[in-house]
């Protein structure tokens, strides 16, 4: 794939021409849809395999022109129905859980989903949505657990969650079949209660200020819906947060990143809010979301406050040169295998010891999924139709040898931006030097 420049153009990206064209398109600043109308019929059914998996069909959508082919218009069209019918169930899955979960005497909050109307989305029926992620105090999870089994909810033990900040993910049991249709109605919906909302331990960064979240939350209502969140500070800390956890992990964000954009691109100039921003957030917490809000500028063009840019301007000199260099790796990441993020979670680490985690992680996965795991019989439809016992090692087999490659290009990646920092403090610290001593004779003469 050519590198090709995105967003604001400060950064360069692997990826394939009908992706770089939705890039463009979606710009907050300077969008443009030409590169869109020049696709062909095989880089229109890329790009929608990919915006489906990438969940920026419907962003895709609320762009239609009629340069766009038929049989695109009429999919997207769609689309954009399937996922306003499936928002009905979602808000009527979420009243009964919550009337339970009122009735159990458990409090709770609903994160992402919905939740993301009007600040980051114009309508939650052109957001996709899963499964619905609600927030409950750990004293609560237990409670939570119950009061969602009392109304035919049942955890999936089958999923390893070790590493996750969420209990295993209920869902009712369903006759449902899968129909090719990532936006079906009748596509079941699960919950994911979390109980909490940075994991520390498994991120290995701090994030001072967000146990109080909790405390600050507020009701919101959205049409005939009523429901409890973060209120609009702590909101767009958890989605910065949330972002950034993704890039640590490399997992996909790129449509949280677009959210977080059009936050910032309709906030630009919303000084209360950055004033009340400034003073509820520790500095601490202010820096870490100054990374997801370089990358949603990077990449989507958006306008910035003037607080934003004090702050993604202020950043770390080692951090200004990843953004620089691996600001495009979670995009690319879609594609192939990088732990371009575990560089920056040994920048962000505390301490020599959580810092030695993130290369040990970065070097070793923690486990391989079984062989009925999800992502395991994903991998197996890609290949072919295998036996049990023959695609499973085949498996295990494909995955040392991407770990090893991406592993090496994480050691030999880290060793090439430490030396380049240090060449430059070198070189800085030679400038000085260099100054200081033709001033010398000039003040002697004096």
């Amino acid at each position: 794939m050519q590198s090709r420049p995105i967003g604001n153009g400060a950064l360069t990206a692997r990826l394939p021409r009908e992706v770089v064209a939705l890039m463009d398109a979606l710009r907050l600043q300077g969008a443009c849809t030409d590169a869109l109308s020049e696709l062909n019929k095989v880089d229109w059914e890329n790009l929608l395999e990919f915006s489906d998996r990438a969940h920026l069909t419907l962003a895709l959508a609320q762009m239609l022109t009629s340069d766009f082919p038929a049989w695109v218009i009429d999919r997207l069209r769609r689309n954009v129905a399937d996922n306003a019918a499936r928002f009905e169930r979602i808000k009527t899955t979420y009243q009964e859980a919550s009337s339970a979960l009122q009735q159990a005497g458990v409090p709770h909050l609903v994160v992402k989903g919905f939740a993301q109307a009007p600040d980051y989305v114009t309508d939650p029926r052109f957001r996709m949505q899963g499964d619905i992620d609600l927030y409950c105090p750990r004293e609560h999870i237990a409670g939570a657990v119950a009061a969602l089994q009392s109304i035919g909810y049942s955890p999936d033990e089958q999923i390893d969650n070790r590493f996750a900040d969420h209990a295993p993910s209920m869902s009712r049991p369903s006759q449902w079949t899968w129909r090719g249709n990532l936006f079906d109605p009748e596509l079941p919906l699960g919950f994911d209660i979390h109980f909490c909302l940075w994991n520390e331990p498994v991120n290995l960064v701090s994030a001072p200020g967000v146990d109080q979240f909790w405390e600050r939350r507020v009701v919101r209502r959205i049409g005939n819906l009523t429901f409890s969140s973060l209120n609009q500070v702590d909101h767009l800390a958890y989605l910065a947060l949330h972002i950034l956890r993704g890039v640590l992990s490399g997992q996909g964000v790129v449509h949280h990143v677009l959210e977080l954009a059009t936050f910032l691109d309709h906030h630009a100039d919303d000084d209360r809010f950055w004033r009340e921003w400034e003073t509820t957030c520790p500095l601490p917490l202010r820096e870490l979301q100054a990374i997801s809000f370089s990358l949603a500028n990077l990449w989507f063009a958006c306008r910035c406050s003037r607080a934003v840019q004090a702050h993604t301007d202020a950043l770390p000199p080692m951090q200004k040169l990843w953004l620089q260099r691996f600001g495009a790796s979670p995009l690319e990441a879609m594609f192939r295998r990088t732990k371009d993020g575990r560089l920056l979670q040994v920048l962000l680490a505390d301490s020599w010891a959580a810092r030695r985690r993130s290369v040990w992680k970065a070097c070793i996965p923690p486990f391989f999924e079984g062989p009925r795991s999800p992502s395991v019989r994903c991998w197996k439809q890609k290949r072919g139709r295998w036996s049990l016992f023959s695609h499973y090692p085949a498996y295990v087999c494909d995955r040392i040898a991407v770990n090893v490659a991406a592993a090496a290009a994480f050691l030999v990646r880290g060793l090439k931006m430490y030396c380049s920092q240090w060449t430059q403090q070198q070189t800085l610290a030679r400038v000085v030097e260099h100054k200081r001593r033709r001033e010398i004779p000039e003040t002697v003469s004096t």
